[in-house]
């Protein structure tokens, strides 16, 4: 199963309280099945912060449901 998760410019990622952090457990990660309810949150968080430069990141599950994240 596919899940997308965020990603903003300074490579920190979304947590499930909507933070970015830098360095948290996988499985507090904000993540969705569905990538239109990823891009409605990145909206969301665009129109707080306009200096923001996030990104979507698709993700496959591991066997214990946390996303594996690709590494570049």
């Amino acid at each position: 199963m596919t899940v997308f998760i965020l990603q903003n410019q300074h490579e920190q990622f979304l947590d499930r309280s909507l933070e970015w952090i830098n360095n948290c457990e996988i499985n507090q990660l904000f993540k969705t099945p569905h990538r239109d309810i990823a891009l409605n949150q990145l909206m969301e968080l665009n129109a707080k912060d306009i200096q923001l430069r996030a990104k979507i990141i698709s993700c496959e599950l591991d066997k214990s449901g946390n996303p594996q994240i690709p590494t570049e």
